[in-house]
């Protein structure tokens, strides 16, 4: 999927505009890419668009937290005010599943289950796998 697709998907998902939309994706994206290890970065990464790629690979990686705290570093990153950081995580991640092959698909759907994050897999055209969803979600 390109780039402008991802965004739009975004935008519609969150109501926000185009800029709106791209300001979620890059925080989901820097925040995700703390949150996974580097190879699963990369990996990911590899499957994405090259401008949205770089913010999955520029930061640390590794690093534990818990879904509120990723949820709140979204909050931080985000210039826009008009999403907030769960609307934005839920709506680029279920974009990226769509955007990314099976295999890739079913890494990132087993390291959110093993990191306690299924709610912020959201909703999704793409198979993901996992019946676990958050009330809001179903």
């Amino acid at each position: 999927m390109e780039r402008a697709a991802i965004v739009e998907t975004v935008s519609d998902r969150t109501d926000a505009d185009e800029d709106g939309a791209t300001d979620a994706t890059r925080a989901v994206l820097e925040t995700l890419g703390e949150r996974l290890s580097t190879d699963q970065a990369e990996d990911l990464a590899a499957e994405l668009p090259a401008d949205l790629s770089e913010h999955l690979t520029e930061g640390e990686s590794g690093e534990q937290f818990s879904e509120e705290e990723f949820i709140s570093r979204v909050d931080q990153r985000m210039e826009t005010l008009d999403v907030t950081g769960e609307r934005a995580a839920t709506a680029v991640m279920a974009a990226l599943l769509e955007s990314v092959d099976e295999a890739e698909r079913s890494a990132v759907v087993d390291q959110f289950q093993q990191y306690g994050f299924e709610a912020l897999l959201g909703d999704t055209d793409a198979d993901v796998g996992t019946s676990e969803r958050s009330p809001r979600e179903r």
